[in-house]
């Protein structure tokens, strides 16, 4: 605009001095209609000059006033998405800390961002299920998008909602090579929906997806044989060779604490006869209603290897179970308590109380 307006310029300057070089002044008439303008060229240039500044002085003066606008609603809008940005990280947080309450009250003052409106709901809802607020929880899963559902199968699980959470995991699993987030979400589905049949099929067909530890199985395994003590024989059988290793145990310790003696007889004679001990004695622990032809294996092996401590707790865990309490505490006070863990402490503790004997029940709790 500057060299626009300095061109003029020097445009009019020299139309000027022409004619004051030649001593003529100029004349400049304008006439439109009933109007007349007239005037030296010298004093049109100097009005046409100072219309080009005063133009360029209102545009340079828009101009600022649209920047200064727009940094004004830039600068709100700016702060708008840093709270947003700020609610979202405080309620993040505040759930990784499963503080319900925090997570909560944090969205209560303020939403996240958009992007993030989903995933904010998931945690309202997992906060609410902390909570033990289940109705709340399934408002706030019910407000989730559509594409975001499948990513929060393990809510609806833990809301109950089984069928709902196993639908949502439908499409995942169909695919070629399922994640696996959606496998576990899936196993634990099925396993909450006491759909035990496709549980085992589902194991059998996924669980390499699955980077599980073995206390991770262990403790799946467990919730499996435990929740359905009847059908584990099949559930077992059915077992890839990798799992039935690491789970034979939990397998026989359901079984046992069911009274399933049929199922658990030859592999337990077997471990007596192989001096598996310490593997037998895991098992029985659990007992209850011992089976009569297990005893006489066990007291048959005693006689022979009655050094086995592990042999003579056992024999202890057995006849606390059958309900022979003064038997069982006498077992129990040559054995070497004190080296017990917490677990099998308990047939122990059942006879001291039984028979009356507090005082040795307490100091036992006490040394632990």
């Amino acid at each position: 605009m500057i060299r626009a307006i300095l061109a003029f310029a020097l445009v009019a300057a020299a139309l000027a001095a022409g004619h004051l070089l030649i001593d003529e002044k100029g004349y400049v008439l304008i006439a439109f209609n009933n109007t007349t303008i007239e005037g030296t060229i010298v004093a049109f240039v100097i009005m046409f000059v100072l219309g080009f500044i005063a133009l360029w002085l209102v545009l340079k003066l828009l101009k600022t006033l649209l920047r200064m606008y727009g940094k004004t609603t830039g600068f709100w809008r700016g702060k708008k998405a840093l709270k947003a940005q700020q609610v979202w990280q405080q309620g993040l947080w505040a759930s990784i800390n499963d503080d319900s309450a925090v997570v909560q009250s944090t969205f209560n003052k303020g939403q996240a961002p958009e992007e993030w409106q989903d995933a904010q709901q998931a945690l309202l809802a997992k906060a609410a299920l902390q909570q033990g607020d289940k109705a709340q929880a399934l408002a706030h899963l019910q407000s989730i998008s559509d594409a975001a559902q499948s990513k929060v199968p393990k809510l609806w699980l833990d809301a109950n909602q089984n069928e709902q959470a196993l639908a949502l995991l439908d499409a995942p699993m169909a695919e070629k090579k399922p994640t696996q987030a959606a496998v576990s979400s899936y196993l634990a589905g099925l396993l909450q929906a006491e759909k035990y049949a496709e549980l085992a099929a589902a194991i059998n067909q996924h669980y390499k997806r699955l980077d599980w530890s073995q206390a991770q199985w262990q403790a799946f395994m467990a919730r499996w044989f435990n929740a359905n003590v009847e059908l584990a024989i099949g559930q077992f059988e059915q077992l890839p060779k990798a799992l039935k290793v690491q789970s034979e145990a939990l397998y026989m310790q359901s079984q046992a604490r069911a009274g399933q003696w049929q199922n658990l007889l030859p592999t337990l004679q077997k471990w007596l006869k192989k001096g598996q001990y310490q593997a037998f004695a895991d098992v029985v622990v659990h007992a209850k209603n011992p089976d009569v032809k297990l005893r006489s294996s066990l007291q048959d092996a005693l006689k022979k290897h009655p050094e086995q401590p592990q042999l003579l707790f056992a024999m202890g865990c057995l006849a606390n179970a059958a309900g022979e309490y003064e038997l069982a505490a006498k077992v129990f006070d040559n054995c070497q308590l004190t080296e017990l863990d917490r677990t099998h402490l308990k047939p122990v503790l059942n006879s001291y109380e039984q028979t009356q004997q507090f005082q040795k029940a307490y100091l036992l709790l006490a040394a632990k």
